[in-house]
């Protein structure tokens, strides 16, 4: 049966990744599975010492985020899992236990962002397999015993004010959130923004279900190769967005007093000849001495779930613009951009940052119908300088070779999303605020009855430690002027207010689209009510 053994296997399954150490799976078995076949390959089994099991609780692993009302975590599944699998569970007796991990991360007791996995940087990255037949992003099993919500729809409607009123019966009862409402019924994106006149409820619209394991783990849509929306990021973004507080995301930055020292020692003699003669050996204490970034969450809590997921991204876009990470077909990375216009400043700090895009939104102002099939994911960037106190200060110099990155991620957005789901991630994050301004705009205006639960801050997710820091960024190449050095910064900036500047009236655009019923959905009382006592979704 099991004939090769995996040091590491991770399932992503939105938010969490059950990590093994030591599970074995059967390679010979390929193609879709479903039932307890299913589960065996999902599950993260691994016999473990009890002082493996003391250090993940020493670093916060725990399953599910803490404090606020707990409502978004991952019990159910689990419990799923040790009642179909046959292995020695710890609350059993045995060794066997599931620990959760985030995006092939974690944080640990001190805030400290680890990489869990290995890193390795080619000096010309290979271009990462996307999601194909054959390829080792190919998905091997099938899920679709977990509920009705996985039924494929082109367009689901998800009723916000349906699901708030689920949210506010868990609140009540002190119980979380199930399966379907984690994944807010399987939506996988988010293309329109409705009201619903009849019942004066607002909807979000988009494909759902037909959700499947790749062999990474990631649970991404078969075709679109997105993962689900997340209940917890709407939980935590709604609060936000719905009480008008403005601005919200994250910032990663260097230590300013380390920062000069980490230049004072690149800008030494003694320090260049070691760059030419050990470039490797250089790097490394060039990044020792800059040390750690700070790690800051803007606007919701520095704990959230979210909040770490837009960190994730962000250093991970900053991994992919110098090279650390491998890109997708036509993009190239920064040093590429510059061997192209043959321009690079020595020694130059560049900040990228993700933004809103200033794409049009559709909207029919009489259906109140809002579309959003562009992208609301851009990335913009520029050059800085910094005086002797570590200060920075934007350059009046463009650096070409960053701002050409910058434009390349942003028309590759798509592509990358199909090789990195932490950026599918970050688009349903972005859609989300987006979608979530126009109906608090809307429901100022009269439109839609009050909610119950997602305008309130006490219902945020939260996470058992919050992200203070995060390994440095900086990467070395010799060109043909000479060695340089680069350390990068940024963030992400989402002002969800900005969105009323990008709507383009569009008046009869819509007037196919039907609210009652998605297509393709059962429509004759069908449903399972085990997934939910009231489904959510149309």
């Amino acid at each position: 049966m099991m004939k090769s053994t995996l040091s590491r296997i991770a399932l992503v399954i939105g938010w969490v990744a059950l990590a093994t150490l030591g599970f074995a799976q059967d390679q010979s078995k390929r193609g879709s599975q479903t039932g307890s076949e299913m589960l065996r390959t999902l599950s993260s089994i691994h016999s473990q010492r009890a002082a493996h099991q003391g250090a993940a609780a020493r670093d916060g692993d725990e399953p599910g985020p803490a404090g606020g009302a707990s409502l978004a975590n991952f019990s159910e599944l689990m419990r799923l899992i040790e009642s179909v699998v046959d292995a020695p569970w710890a609350n059993n007796g045995g060794t066997a236990t599931m620990v959760p991990f985030r995006q092939g991360v974690r944080i640990d007791a001190q805030g400290l962002i680890e990489r869990l996995d290995e890193t390795v940087p080619p000096d010309a990255p290979s271009l990462r397999v996307e999601f194909e037949r054959g390829g080792r992003s190919e998905p091997i099993v099938r899920l679709d015993d977990l509920g009705i919500w996985q039924q494929p729809s082109p367009l689901r409607w998800v009723s916000l004010h349906a699901l708030d009123a689920q949210v506010a019966d868990c609140v009540r009862q002190g119980r979380s959130a199930n399966f379907a409402m984690e994944l807010l019924g399987g939506l996988c994106r988010i293309d329109y923004v409705a009201f619903d006149r009849s019942r004066g409820e607002w909807l979000i619209g988009g494909p759902a279900g037909n959700i499947v394991a790749n062999a990474h783990g990631d649970l991404l849509h078969r075709e679109l190769l997105l993962p689900p929306v997340l209940l917890e990021d709407l939980l935590t973004i709604a609060p936000q967005v719905l009480n008008g507080k403005g601005e919200f995301g994250c910032s990663i930055d260097p230590d300013q007093e380390r920062l000069v020292a980490a230049y004072k020692m690149a800008r030494s003699p003694n320090s260049l000849r070691e760059l030419r003669s050990d470039p490797d050996y250089w790097a490394h204490e060039w990044k020792s001495k800059l040390g750690r970034q700070r790690a800051v969450v803007i606007g919701i809590p520095e704990d959230s779930p979210t909040g770490y997921a837009l960190l994730i991204a962000d250093s991970h876009m900053k991994r992919v613009a110098l090279g650390l990470e491998p890109s997708v077909d036509g993009l190239k990375n920064y040093w590429l951009e510059a061997d192209s216009i043959s321009q690079i400043d020595k020694g130059p700090m560049v900040r990228w940052w993700f933004t809103l895009s200033d794409s049009r939104i559709p909207w029919d102002p009489e259906r109140k119908i809002a579309c959003m099939t562009e992208s609301n994911v851009r990335v913009l960037s520029e050059s800085q300088m910094f005086d002797e106190r570590g200060s920075r200060v934007a350059t009046e110099r463009p650096d070409w070779a960053a701002d050409a990155f910058a434009k390349g991620f942003t028309a590759k957005f798509s592509s990358l999303q199909r090789s990195y789901p932490v950026y599918g991630r970050l688009r349903h994050i972005f859609d989300l605020a987006v979608a979530l301004e126009i109906v608090r705009a809307q429901m100022t205006a009269g439109y839609g009855k009050p909610f119950q639960c997602l305008h309130r801050i006490e219902n945020q997710p939260r996470l058992p430690v919050a992200p203070k820091e995060i390994d440095s960024v900086v990467a070395t190449r010799r060109s043909g002027n000479g060695d340089v050095a680069v350390i990068v910064s940024g963030g992400v900036s989402i002002v969800p207010r900005r969105t009323s500047e990008r709507i383009r009236k569009a008046p009869g655009a819509f007037d196919e689209l039907i609210l009652e019923t998605s297509p393709g959905e059962l429509s004759d009382g069908t449903l399972n009510r085990s997934d939910a006592e009231q489904p959510f979704w149309r």
